[in-house]
């Protein structure tokens, strides 16, 4: 199964590799392409674990997964968007990010989560009605987040910032023909006033000094590809929100699990736990991309914080890999029907992770729970 696996993996990964070097494409940062190969890898993982895993309540989980990790090869096709293909479309970079790399790949990531935490959660409801629950949360949010961009695909080139942008650098260019090579923020500010907005919406002019200081933070954001933190900063800070949820969520399910110790399939804890630094990186990333006004220093920062993400990802794929290895193996295929079947007097599966943290930090004897302490055998009665 390994084998096929990183055959299937490969064979995908050199294709692209193959296409990058003989079709037009966009900038391809090696990084990126490093953390979507290793996000493909998980998702054939975790699709394999789909394929196999014996008990059906957490087939849902490990689907879902596979999905969001699936979904990654969006990174490995945007460089060709706009280069190789679609390149009629001026646009067509932007709707592919803003709907699928920011939009579908990030709504999976949440319903992932927040799936697994409703199945904690509500043990005994049905399949359908854990996914009505968990897209509902998900899809709520999304779309109070995202409805914008549903409604205006070019959306992002009407807000604020960007129509202020417009008119400074329109400014910017009249004083430089003019003679003035580098103009002051007062200089620009005597030319054109800024409008305050409310709602989406222009609803006034600023004050001279208020105008002053907005045209100030929006000349950086003229030098270089700078324009780009600018107009994408509405659709990051929307990614920041749902990867919240996420971490919300992730603080739910191992809250419930504190409290009340439910049944919970071998190593399902310990991948939903590496979600947590996952997202948490995420949103380092996207804060960094929001506050920043140069390029090439968000550029440095993003490039030290993919290192930290494919640390993050190796130890997914190790303990994705540990449960598709436990639940094809005799002693897995039993441990997970007992748990289905008999869960109340079975304990919680104990890998070399856990007995360490047992042996060396904890006292088995004061604490009960299923890791701790078994259940009591099952009346015969």
């Amino acid at each position: 199964m390994a084998k096929r696996i990183f055959v299937i993996w490969a064979s995908v990964v050199l294709f692209f590799l193959g296409l990058y070097a003989i079709v037009d494409h966009g900038e391809i940062n090696r990084l990126s392409v490093v953390v979507n190969g290793l996000l493909l890898l998980l998702g054939i993982v975790a699709l394999a674990v789909f394929l196999k895993e014996p008990s059906k309540k957490n087939k849902p989980v490990f689907l879902n997964f596979a999905i969001f990790f699936l979904l990654s090869i969006a990174g490995l096709i945007y460089p060709l968007i706009g280069h190789s293909l679609f390149t009629n479309s001026q646009f067509a970079p932007l709707y592919f990010y803003q709907y699928v790399s920011s939009g579908l790949v990030v709504f999976f990531l949440g319903l992932s989560i927040v799936y697994v935490a409703i199945d904690t959660l509500f043990n005994d409801l049905s399949m359908a009605r854990k996914y009505i629950i968990a897209i509902a949360i998900v899809g709520s949010v999304a779309s109070y987040y995202y409805h914008p961009y549903l409604s205006d695909p070019k959306y992002l080139y009407k807000t604020q910032d960007i129509t202020d942008f417009k008119i400074v650098d329109d400014a910017v260019r009249g004083l430089q023909a003019e003679g003035v090579a580098d103009p002051t923020p007062e200089q620009i500010g005597a030319r054109v006033t800024l409008n305050v907005w409310r709602n989406g919406e222009p609803v006034g002019v600023l004050f001279p000094d208020q105008n002053v200081e907005r045209i100030a933070f929006l000349l950086p954001y003229l030098q270089g590809a700078n324009y780009a933190l600018l107009l994408l900063k509405p659709i990051h800070l929307n990614i920041i929100y749902l990867e919240v949820l996420a971490i919300a969520f992730i603080f739910v399910f191992f809250g419930y699990q504190y409290k009340n110790d439910p049944p919970q399939g071998a190593y399902i804890e310990k991948i939903v736990f590496l979600f947590l630094p996952y997202c948490s990186l995420e949103i380092l990333h996207f804060f960094s991309y929001v506050t920043s006004n140069d390029y090439a220093t968000y550029q440095q920062l993003y490039s030290i914080a993919q290192y930290l993400v494919i640390f993050n990802l190796l130890n997914l794929l190790i303990f994705f890999s540990l449960r598709l290895s436990f639940i094809t193996s005799i002693k897995g295929e039993f441990y997970e029907r007992e748990l289905v079947l008999d869960s109340e007097h079975i304990s919680r599966w104990r890998d070399n992770i856990d007995s360490l943290v047992v042996r060396h930090f904890l006292n088995p004897k004061t604490i009960h729970g299923r890791l701790f302490a078994p259940r009591e055998a099952k009346s015969k009665a």
